[in-house]
């Protein structure tokens, strides 16, 4: 089903849509800048509510515990991770920079978006009406989605902007719903999304909106579909990645500048679960770093798998580039 009116939710605008399906991940390409028109895909935020997605998902129970209004929490269980696809990143930013260019909240677009809009996004037009439409509308959002390249549309979510993606993705997760019966409706229809979709998903985050859409189309089946860190600077950091195969890893490290710190199994299981370890002494300067994995054979597995990610100011430290921290001696 599709929204394309307005909903209310503990004091602020929220909507979703749910179809479910199957799958694992795409590859990442990333570009560097600063706003809608250069920032990488995904960005910070975006990787945070991918990775919290994937977390939850791995063990949806321990995400619900405290969430004493969620009516249905009982029904969810441990799921395969949501695999990152760039033609859905692309597609959710759009619709979160029409939102916030066009002045307005629904699932669906208030124009019909022109048919080169994915040649278009995001350099040559950054949503606004003028460059965006070429019709009256309404236009349903899964046609939008398939504008931009993306195979069998299931879902979405949006959300007005909280403080943060961690913010925003427990608003999203443990939105209130007194029914206990298993299945989506308008109350749950955000943690349904989140927790029973099964294929590809991308966010999209601007100063105004956030937007997840999902996909039935199967990724690569990549181990490490996921991977982030939170806060986006602080003393004390704290790094998570999602493991995703048939048997465990044999290794599990974050390396921040050449360094290794072992990742602990927090959510989950082993062949299923997410991963992740708390740093200190991390407040200041720009630090480049990397998730590295061993599966049961040795063979290693990195996130990203070219690059690294950066932890620092936005506006000086890109959050991916080509430069890549050595394995040091604390890495084999």
């Amino acid at each position: 089903m599709g929204g394309s009116g307005r909903a209310s939710a503990r004091g602020a605008r929220l909507l979703a849509v749910f179809c479910a399906a199957w799958a694992p991940l795409v590859a990442m390409a990333c570009r560097g800048g600063s706003d809608s028109r250069s920032r990488p895909f995904p960005s910070w935020e975006e990787r945070v509510l991918h990775a919290w997605t994937n977390r939850a998902r791995a063990d949806p129970r321990a995400e619900l515990a405290d969430c004493r209004e969620c009516g249905e929490r009982a029904c969810y269980s441990p799921a395969p991770p949501l695999e990152w696809s760039l033609p859905l990143n692309r597609a959710a930013r759009f619709h979160a920079d029409e939102m916030q260019r066009q002045d307005f909240f629904f699932h669906d677009s208030r124009c019909r978006i022109g048919a080169d809009i994915d040649a278009l996004y995001p350099h040559a037009c950054d949503g606004s009406e003028s460059c965006a439409c070429q019709g009256r509308g309404p236009m349903r959002w899964s046609e939008r989605l398939e504008l931009f390249r993306v195979a069998r549309p299931s879902g979405e979510v949006q959300a007005e902007h909280r403080d943060d993606p961690d913010s925003t993705f427990y608003y999203l997760l443990h939105e209130p719903a007194s029914s206990r019966a298993c299945a989506s409706g308008a109350e749950n229809g955000h943690r349904w999304n989140l927790l029973k979709q099964m294929g590809t998903v991308g966010f999209g985050v601007n100063a105004t909106h956030t937007v997840g859409d999902f996909s039935r189309s199967r990724g690569r089946g990549h181990p490490v579909p996921s991977g982030a860190h939170y806060p986006r600077q602080a003393e004390t950091v704290e790094f998570w990645a999602s493991w995703y195969a048939p048997a465990g890893p044999s290794a599990a490290l974050v390396n921040v500048d050449g360094a290794c710190t072992a990742l602990k199994l927090t959510r989950g299981g082993p062949a299923n679960g997410a991963w992740s370890a708390s740093l200190s002494g991390l407040g200041g300067g720009c630090r480049r770093y990397l998730f590295l994995f061993r599966d049961a054979s040795g063979v290693e597995v990195t996130h990203p798998e070219t690059g690294s990610f950066g932890l620092g100011p936005e506006a000086t430290c890109p959050d991916w580039d080509e430069s890549r921290p050595a394995n040091g001696p604390t890495c084999s």
